[in-house]
């Protein structure tokens, strides 16, 4: 008998109405590896010494784009920003990406140009907006998602899927059991 399958007798043996709630909590709790537990679950499971259902859980994980967009704004807004600080004269766009970076060059232009926020002048871009008058919504969806600890009701299903087609966020399903005394179950 392993370790594990001790340890979940044991459990179980603590009172009459004695039960795992959930394998994953459980498992963290009495630091024991959750795959361990899930295996000797299965295995007692196999003799009917306890009875097992399936729990899922599942929510949002931030990438670590992401995360550098919850501490430094998104690329729009940080392009929006620099396009700003250049001026009505604007800023060239090798000029722009030495100053942001070419990733954030690239990403922020795009969506700067795409919610009309800038505009080509010539050789330069220009803002056309100020950064007191938009609002940084991509870094406000990322907080709430946060702040919701990654659940799936934080933000609306339009804006999970614009979120995942920037690779900043990825459903993660945690798959766990509800253990109980089974047919065959005896103390250790």
């Amino acid at each position: 008998m392993s370790a594990e399958e001790a340890a979940i007798l044991t459990h179980l043996s603590s009172g009459p109405d004695a039960a795992i709630e959930d394998t994953l909590a459980w498992s963290d709790q009495s630091k024991l590896d959750h795959k361990a537990v899930v295996g000797a679950v299965k295995s007692l499971q196999t003799d009917a010494y306890v009875t097992a259902s399936d729990l899922t859980k599942s929510y949002f994980d931030l990438s670590a784009e992401a995360k550098d967009i919850l501490a430094n704004g998104s690329q729009e807004i940080i392009v929006l920003g620099a396009l700003c600080e250049a001026g009505e004269a604007g800023i060239s766009m090798p000029d722009l990406q030495a100053k942001v970076g070419k990733n954030v060059c690239k990403i922020g232009m795009g969506n700067c140009m795409k919610n009309k926020w800038a505009k080509k002048d010539g050789g330069n871009l220009v803002a056309t907006t100020s950064l007191a008058d938009v609002t940084d919504e991509v870094q406000a969806h990322l907080k709430a998602l946060a702040d919701a600890g990654g659940s799936e009701s934080a933000v609306d299903a339009k804006t999970v899927q614009a979120l995942k087609r920037r690779k900043l966020i990825n459903l993660v399903t945690l798959k766990s059991y509800k253990v109980g005394r089974g047919e065959s179950y005896a103390p250790v």
